[in-house]
């Protein structure tokens, strides 16, 4: 078994340097007085170090892991005992024998977890030579050490506890925004459209979306985004050779897009987006779409098509889904943004201009 194994269960246990606990010096107080000895310890060894996370009779926070009594002790299972460490050929020239704590008898049980790792041990020492520690002296020892482990447990799933507590917190709160939209697209698209096969697809297509600016989001370890990156991977699929040069985005005034404001930016864009493959400038009309936004006291988005040739018929739902789409644009986003928007469909084209209250949107980063 590698120490790289054991030390990996060791710092899962999140004791090394912690602060004194009861629940661990009550066990060195009782393994102190039920065994006879000056001082108990609970000691962990770590890569180059014993720390013990509990003591009696000694003011040592730590030693050496090379001087380490212990360090033997977990490289067996049993009760390691040492009646007289001046008579042992390990121990001799061991500081700790030759100089303070003066160390004679040592008796230590190792700390196992389920899984085989011994973490360190519970020991006993003494200043004084001891040759009757007996068979029942050995149990006692063991039974205090299963306690410890036992402790040790519960602060293991006490500390999970919490970490899954942040965890889902924090889901919770990132995730939130998704599905309240992915609960309004439920409601609206069951009510814009009648057939069902349309129903689901259209569904499909706002929650893949969705779910690709989640991933987008984990990328960026959910802090935030910077707005031209936003843009540019939502807009993406719509994108080929045959269309790109009629794009022209203006990233000048740049900034971090909020987590919140990631999930509604995407659902804007890509409706836009869909409409223009559909009916305007990036699918069958030649022309010209503009893309910028200007931060300040209020962030305004700007989407301009203009198209070479008139549209015949502009007002038609050729252009935009009148029950879908348009609220979309009309309704969800700049009540999301706590802004207005200004939705204006033209023989020359769709424009399209949403404002926003920063805190909706951006974090306060500038981006370069």
């Amino acid at each position: 078994m590698f120490d790289s194994d054991r030390l990996a269960a060791l710092k899962a246990t999140y004791l090394l340097d912690s602060g004194s606990e009861e629940r661990f010096d009550r066990l060195t107080r009782l393994a102190s007085r039920a065994l006879g000895t000056e001082i108990a310890i609970i000691s962990l060894i770590d890569s180059d170090r014993q720390w013990f996370k509990s003591k009696v009779g000694l003011e040592l926070d730590e030693t050496e892991r090379e001087v380490s009594f212990c360090d033997h002790a977990i490289l067996n299972n049993d009760v390691m005992v040492v009646p007289d460490a001046r008579k042992d050929p390990r121990f001799v020239q061991n500081p700790l024998v030759t100089g303070g704590p003066a160390i004679r008898f040592y008796a230590g049980a190792p700390l196992i977890t389920t899984d085989g790792f011994a973490l360190g041990t519970l020991c006993v020492i003494d200043s004084s030579p001891r040759f009757d520690f007996s068979p029942d002296d050995k149990q006692i020892l063991e039974d205090l050490a299963a306690s410890v482990m036992t402790e040790i447990e519960m602060v293991e799933k006490s500390q999970m506890v919490s970490d899954l507590t942040v965890v889902n917190e924090e889901l919770r709160h990132r995730m939130g925004n998704m599905y309240a939209h992915v609960s309004a697209l439920i409601s609206m698209v069951g009510k814009s459209e009648v057939d069902k096969d349309k129903f689901v697809r259209r569904l499909r297509e706002k929650i893949t979306t969705l779910g690709q600016t989640q991933s987008l989001l984990a990328a960026h370890k959910w802090a935030s985004i910077p707005m031209s990156e936003l843009v540019e991977t939502t807009l993406a699929p719509f994108l080929t050779s045959s269309n790109r040069h009629r794009v022209k985005i203006d990233f000048t005034d740049n900034f971090h897009v909020s987590p919140r404001g990631a999930f509604i930016l995407t659902l804007m864009l890509s409706e836009l987006g869909t409409n223009a493959v559909k009916h305007g400038v990036l699918g069958p009309r030649d022309g010209e779409l503009t893309l910028g936004w200007k931060t300040g006291e209020v962030i305004t988005l700007n989407w301009a098509e203009k198209l070479k040739s008139d549209l015949p018929n502009p007002s038609s739902t050729e252009k935009v889904d009148p029950g879908f789409g348009s609220q979309i644009l009309k309704r969800i986003v700049p009540m999301d943004l706590l802004g207005e928007a200004d939705y204006a469909l033209s023989p020359k084209g769709l424009i399209y201009q949403v404002s926003a209250r920063p805190d909706r949107l951006c974090v306060s980063q500038s981006v370069n």
